[in-house]
């Protein structure tokens, strides 16, 4: 939450005009971005206000409050039952994408936790499969299995223009996403291997913080570039944005977020 809530206020100055125009309103989205509930809220301009992509983080809060109630709740169910009501739940996801008019899709099916709880939910049945299957040690031979759940993963993204936007934003991934991470979840081929390298490591823990700034910088980054007119070619101002956000995320981590997690914990754990 502490990175969140920077990054909330390194958003303030990209909203002013709004803010002069409507200052009731600026304050009310301002309060929603505050208390993470920005995602519960249908239009776009209060979903993604502020730090657009923070919406995911609201999700993800409303997730975690759910997630005790939701794992007492798998514990009592069959793995075999799960997956059928993941099945049916699926083509019920499907079936109200017909009747849901166009204009509303992005909130009901990508947006709205109601509905995202169910890929958070997935991830939840994964781990009670994984945990009851042995797999032993590092296998070399295992490498295939995660050349294959890599090649799915492609083929899907690659095929995905043929399907409809709204199955896109939903269930039409969550097939290779589950295979993909849950073929990783085991560690045991080459390229597991590879990524669990110091350096892949430390880009895992920058990850977060990237998320979080990266498109902040990119439209400070356009903004100054459109005000001076300092580069005429987008794609050199995005690999410069690239490589200030990389700097961003490094020094965040060590100056702002591992402080502050420690803190935390420390107050924490002395409570």
């Amino acid at each position: 939450y502490p990175l969140y809530l920077l990054t909330l206020l390194l958003a303030i100055p990209l909203t002013l005009g709004e803010f002069r125009s409507t200052t009731f309103i600026w304050f009310t989205k301002f309060l929603s971005n505050l208390l993470m509930v920005q995602s519960f809220l249908p239009p776009k301009d209060w979903f993604f206000s502020f730090n657009w992509l923070a919406w995911s983080i609201s999700d993800l809060f409303f997730f975690y409050l759910m997630f005790p109630f939701i794992v007492k709740l798998f514990e009592n169910i069959k793995n075999n039952l799960l997956i059928i009501c993941f099945i049916l739940v699926a083509f019920g996801i499907f079936g109200l994408m017909q009747i849901v008019p166009e204009k509303y899709q992005l909130f009901v099916f990508y947006i709205n936790p109601f509905f995202r709880i169910f890929d958070f939910g997935l991830g939840i049945l994964m781990f009670k499969i994984l945990r009851y299957i042995k797999w032993g040690d590092f296998r070399p031979s295992f490498t295939f299995v995660e050349i294959f759940a890599i090649a799915v993963l492609v083929l899907f993204y690659e095929q995905s223009q043929y399907f409809p936007e709204v199955v896109r934003f939903s269930i039409y991934y969550w097939p290779p996403m589950f295979l993909f991470i849950a073929v990783f979840a085991m560690q045991k081929g080459h390229i597991s291997k590879l990524l669990s390298m110091r350096w892949f490591l430390f880009l895992g823990d920058l990850s977060f913080g990237f998320y979080l700034y990266h498109q902040l910088v990119l439209r400070y980054a356009n903004r100054i570039n459109n005000k001076f007119d300092l580069i005429s070619e987008q794609w050199i101002v995005n690999s410069v944005s690239f490589a200030i956000i990389l700097v961003v995320c490094y020094f965040s981590y060590h100056l702002f977020e591992m402080p502050f997690k420690t803190k935390l914990r420390h107050w924490l754990l002395t409570k």
